[in-house]
């Protein structure tokens, strides 16, 4: 009887153990994938939305897991800034674009955390090519905000006294919802990688008409 008693503590030990319980498959361990959607708003370009979903590969089905949604701009407003046709006026080509997160991104306009985007043309790909195409906020060196200072400063967020949410193009997030964003990629994901678009994509498309502005 105490042998046995001896054997069953042993094998208690063992099926304790980290190296037992490290093999066991956790319900989280399956791949990520993560879909960025910019959804234009016709009506309101710099009050539509960017969308991060994250979803995981269980029992061999994409499940979403994660998502959240922010107020974003693009373009000028008007008509031109409607037109993805014109640089550094006219919001993003729709389709599909690779991401690179940029921790941080030294530009001379653009700074801090940032996720640059592929390049694309217009026009179903036969027209403008749209470069130099980010996510991003209007922040100085290191993510800070500069000093306020008299006009518009491309270091400082000012909305609502300026619109910030206006872009010469890229897409524009204030500086607190594009952070929650780098936070949640950098949770799954590693920076300073292009990753194939079946792994991370950002999807730019119209939001159905008839859609709110964003708050």
């Amino acid at each position: 009887m105490k042998r046995l008693f001896a054997l069953l503590v042993i094998m208690l030990m063992v099926l304790m153990s980290p190296s037992a319980v490290q093999a066991r498959p956790k319900e989280d361990d399956g791949p990520v994938r993560a879909v960025i959607t910019f959804a234009k708003n016709r009506s309101a370009p710099d009050a539509s939305t960017i969308t991060w979903r994250l979803d995981r590969r269980k029992n061999g089905h994409w499940v979403s897991v994660e998502s959240q949604t922010w107020r974003a701009g693009a373009g000028m407003l008007g008509k031109r800034g409607k037109n993805e046709c014109i640089k550094n006026v006219g919001w993003l080509p729709n389709g599909d674009y690779g991401v690179r997160l940029r921790t941080p991104y030294h530009g001379n306009l653009i700074k801090g955390n940032v996720l640059q985007i592929d390049n694309k043309r217009c026009a179903g790909g036969r027209g403008v090519l749209r470069q130099s195409l980010f996510v991003h906020t209007e922040q100085g060196d290191g993510g800070k905000q500069c000093r306020n200072r008299r006009g518009d400063q491309v270091c400082r967020w000012e909305f609502p006294r300026f619109n910030d949410y206006r872009s010469y193009g890229c897409i524009k997030m204030a500086p607190g919802d594009l952070a929650a964003l780098v936070r949640r990629y950098q949770t799954q994901l590693s920076p300073e990688v292009r990753y194939p678009l079946d792994r991370v994509v950002l999807k730019v498309t119209y939001a159905p008409r008839g859609t709110p502005p964003a708050a």
